[in-house]
């Protein structure tokens, strides 16, 4: 008859307590650490998605700005009235020519105007009827457009600021900008301006406040009625 021996329970091996609960406080502290690399991970992808949210958006309507300045010009038939309607710190007001030369597409009023309370900077278009020469804008917008939103000044520098001419550049020092504060440029300076640099923040959707490492969009614009080698510094149209 075979002998098989019996098992003897008092000689199986396990986990004390005092190892159970090192093993799951090591095992707590791995997991911490992965979820807290996990977290940090998804909100500075998070915070470059927004950066670059709100650097696409400023991009986009530096261009809409930009275009609307360079296409300025003087009204068919009016030599009088210069490109430059008004200009001060939030808003600039010109006569811009985006159409095709057709008299069904002449050109037309267009008024930029960022307004801080809402951080947002506003396109109204006014399309003239008549004919050249003898132009009439009306009194509403004939378009109104929304060209950027949660945007707000660069620290104390104008979203507008105009410049004019450097009648001595070879001293390196540029020309001190125009006042436009309060009301505006003066009319007697709307000719002098040669130069229009427009700067702002755009800042991520929803957020109010600027933080370290927004973008800042800035670009300048030239007239093209200022002929630097004339005598005349002003803006003249033919």
């Amino acid at each position: 008859m075979t002998h098989r021996p019996g098992i003897d329970l008092r000689r199986e091996e396990g986990f004390t307590l005092v190892e159970l609960l090192v093993g799951i406080i090591i095992g707590m502290v791995v997991l911490m650490a992965a979820l807290t690399v996990l977290d940090n991970t998804v909100s500075l992808g998070a915070k470059v998605s927004k950066r670059v949210d709100a650097t696409q958006r400023g991009r986009t309507g530096l261009d809409r700005i930009t275009r609307d300045l360079n296409s300025m010009v003087c009204l068919p038939g009016d030599p009088a009235q210069d490109a430059l309607i008004a200009g001060s710190d939030n808003s600039v007001d010109v006569y811009a020519d985006l159409g095709d030369g057709s008299a069904s597409r002449p050109p037309q009023r267009r008024t930029i105007t960022y307004n801080p309370a809402t951080r947002r900077i506003t396109e109204n278009v006014y399309t003239p009827t008549g004919p050249a020469g003898a132009y009439v804008f009306p009194a509403t917008p004939t378009t109104s457009t929304t060209l950027l939103s949660d945007v707000i000044q660069d620290g104390s520098t104008p979203i507008f600021t105009y410049y004019p001419l450097d009648t001595t550049p070879d001293d390196d020092v540029p020309p001190a900008a125009l006042s436009a504060s309060g009301t505006g440029l003066a009319a007697a300076d709307l000719d002098s301006v040669a130069r229009i640099r427009i700067t702002f923040k755009a800042l991520p959707s929803n957020r109010t406040t600027a933080k370290p490492g927004d973008a800042v969009m800035q670009d300048d614009v030239y007239r093209t009625a200022v002929d630097p080698n004339d005598s005349d510094a002003t803006a003249q149209c033919f």
